[in-house]
């Protein structure tokens, strides 16, 4: 834009000194007809004064044809004048309309600039204000990712299996990680998310379980990460599982088979909902 005001300004300028220039030619043409006209005239007194008998009459005939001729110029170059005198107001007053859009169109593009740049300070103050709060993030996204580590072992197996993808992305302790900051910041949502949804439901699975008397299919009811109970298919092993500072542990409790059965009954819908004594164990 300021190129296009600078062209702008330059026709402008070059408009008006074309008009100045116009004006002074016209002047002088006119002042030197006036000074061939009063020479004509002169000429012809001066030949009248002093003209023979029998001369005179030509001379005074060929004289007053040249100031005919003379006064017929000056009308021409007074029309022409009048014609031209036009034209240069018209030239003038579109100049100074010119002159006028120029000068708005000026104060139009300081106002522009000065707007640029308050809003170019706006988005500097708002880019140090994202940097400082990337900064910020990133230094408790790294504390929440380490939490999550920490977390992982306590996580019944079920749900690290839920996490297992999600968790792999999580970088190890001083390494830096590909992902962005918003891409971890992700991972996190997702893990805890998904440890909130299983800690707020009853879940069974079957599995092999190492027991104290050696490995056995067991069914395993998880009551969020708190704690579990399982039982053999025939009920004559049962126990307890909790999480420990190494992962899960599992414990048989014999003395509480029975009510363990109950619980999985219950739970299963076989028998009618009754209130149970279970084995707790609180850390």
């Amino acid at each position: 834009m300021g190129s296009e005001v600078f062209d702008e300004e330059h026709s402008y300028i070059s408009g008006m000194a074309l008009a100045q220039n116009s004006l002074n030619a016209a002047v002088q043409n006119r002042k030197t007809l006036r000074l061939r006209a009063f020479s004509c005239i002169g000429l012809i007194t001066l030949a009248c004064l002093n003209a023979r008998a029998d001369t005179g009459l030509e001379e005074a005939r060929s004289s007053v044809s040249e100031w005919v001729a003379v006064e017929k110029l000056i009308s021409e170059e007074r029309s022409d004048w009048n014609a031209e005198s036009v034209i240069i107001a018209d030239m003038l007053d579109l100049l100074e309309q010119e002159k006028t859009s120029l000068v708005e169109r000026i104060e139009l593009a300081k106002n522009a600039t000065s707007e640029a740049d308050e809003k170019r300070s706006s988005l500097v103050e708002q880019r140090e204000e994202f940097i400082e709060a990337m900064d910020f993030l990133g230094s408790q996204v790294g504390k929440l990712e380490q939490m999550i580590v920490a977390l992982h072992a306590k996580f019944p197996p079920p749900l690290q299996e839920e996490v297992s993808i999600s968790f792999n992305r999580i970088p190890k302790a001083d390494v830096e990680s590909r992902l962005s900051l918003s891409q971890r910041l992700q991972t996190i949502v997702v893990v805890l998310s998904q440890a909130d949804k299983f800690n707020g439901g009853v879940q069974v699975v079957s599995k092999i379980q190492e027991l104290d008397s050696g490995p056995a299919e067991v069914d395993i009811l998880y009551f969020g990460l708190g704690g579990a109970f399982f039982q053999d298919k025939s009920g004559k092993y049962a126990g307890v599982g909790y999480p420990g500072t190494a992962g899960w542990e599992w414990k048989e409790t014999p003395e509480s088979a029975s009510a363990i059965s109950d619980l999985f009954a219950v739970y299963q819908g076989t028998t009618e909902a009754e209130f149970v004594r279970l084995p707790v164990n609180i850390r």
